[in-house]
């Protein structure tokens, strides 16, 4: 009877779920799939232990070392570069040229034959004087001669006193004939050397103005050629009036400067000191000029170009200095993240006296041997954990070293050359 009913009940079951599905099918596939998932989630339950929580990662950092040192006190300006000296070639005789031996643009060195002239003229002239000087010593021989024997026989009485002055006065004109012939000799030979045109300086030839066949005179206004001695060579550039007295003592000091010039490859910085500074202030401006002398061996200086130059007039004693970029602005002013002892970082206030190239020059905030971060301030927050690469020390901005044999003997050139010169100024 129980087997009976059972079997009503399944069978009535079976009617109704066929009748849903065949009404809404979407429904009854929906509550199929969530009970099957609720059986399945019971099954793989299982009692296990919980993952601990992972705590933040200690951020990469490189860093550096706060260093203590001299600071340069550096005076900036836009200078020009002028040649030591510019001389403009020109012929003091007349004639033409037969050969010209050099090419334009070329180095030359001082006393180079640059042009010669025609002198077959002055060469026979040269002979003719020759051979007149040559004739008159011949007649002063034989007057010398004469005399002597007149000289002889005056006491005699065999000849007239008239007779011996008259030898004498011989003598003395054929001598004076012969010191006029030399004289005139002397400046043929004069003439023929200026038939060869010697480089009067050392330097780099310009445009050539004359070339083979051309005639030249001396009262000739265009030059055949302009040679700018570039080796050394000038630096002009002008500072505020207010910066005298730090020339000055740079001036005393021989102070080295640093003269940058852009170019295709990057800038060059070509080593230098001042070597001079105008006696008086410009008054429409409120600048002096000055110069920085440079040996420029390699002609990275050219005449004319723009140049910026550095010129260090101090060094103060015992400032902390670090990497520029470990220098963060904020909201109260200039930060540092200085890593401690536990290798955790803190912002820490300093003040900044100067950047010089890639240092940062510090009076306070800041002691020697601490480090601070100098790439990967932005993962960084108070307290945070870092690992730090090798640290290294903050980089010198001292300007390099110079060879004072290099510089003793541009400044030796320098000081016969100066004149005064003007560029406007910048203070860095």
């Amino acid at each position: 009877m129980r087997a009976k009913r059972l079997a009503v009940f399944v069978a009535g079951a079976a009617i109704v779920v066929g009748a849903a599905y065949f009404f809404w099918p979407e429904r009854v596939r929906e509550l199929a799939l969530s009970l099957s998932a609720g059986d399945a989630g019971k099954t793989a339950q299982a009692p296990a232990k919980k993952a601990p929580a992972k705590g933040p990662q200690a951020a990469p950092v490189t860093a550096a070392t706060v260093a203590s040192g001299d600071m340069p006190v550096i005076l900036t300006a836009p200078g020009t570069v002028e040649p030591l000296a510019n001389v403009a070639v020109k012929s003091r005789v007349d004639g033409q040229i037969v050969e010209v031996l050099f090419k334009e643009g070329d180095a030359v060195r001082q006393g180079d034959v640059l042009f010669r002239l025609d002198d077959r003229l002055v060469k026979a002239q040269i002979a003719q004087a020759e051979a007149g000087i040559a004739r008159d010593e011949a007649s002063l021989r034989d007057a010398e001669a004469t005399l002597a024997r007149r000289e002889a026989l005056i006491d005699k009485r065999i000849v007239t006193e008239a007779s011996r002055d008259q030898a004498r006065f011989l003598v003395d004109g054929l001598r004076a004939s012969i010191r006029a012939g030399q004289a005139l000799l002397e400046s043929q030979r004069t003439q023929l050397d200026y038939l060869t045109i010697r480089a009067p300086i050392g330097g780099r030839t310009g445009s050539l103005n004359a070339k083979v066949g051309t005639m030249v005179r001396n009262a000739d206004t265009t030059p055949l050629v302009t040679i700018n001695q570039t080796k050394p060579i000038w630096v002009t550039f002008s500072l505020p009036q207010a910066d005298l007295g730090a020339l000055r003592r740079a001036l005393a000091a021989k102070a080295p400067a640093d003269v940058t010039v852009a170019g295709s490859r990057g800038p060059a910085v070509v080593p230098g000191v001042i070597a001079f500074i105008d006696n008086q202030v410009d008054k429409q401006t409120g600048t002096i000029a000055a110069k920085v002398v440079c040996e420029n061996a390699d002609e990275a200086l050219w005449p004319g170009l723009s140049v910026e130059v550095a010129l260090t007039v101090e060094m103060k004693p015992d400032m902390l200095s670090v990497p520029a970029s470990a220098v963060l602005p904020a909201q109260q002013g200039m930060i540092v993240w200085v890593i401690g002892p536990d290798n955790r970082v803190a912002p820490r206030a300093v003040t900044v006296e100067r950047i010089v190239g890639q240092t940062a020059y510090l009076s306070g905030g800041v002691k020697p041997g601490e480090r601070v971060v100098t790439d990967g301030h932005i993962r960084l927050s108070p307290g945070a954990a870092v690992t730090v690469d090798e640290p290294r020390p903050a980089p010198a901005a001292r300007p390099p070293p110079r060879s004072a044999g290099s510089t003793a003997a541009a400044e030796k050139e320098a000081s016969q050359c100066a004149s005064p010169s003007s560029a406007s100024a910048a203070r860095s």
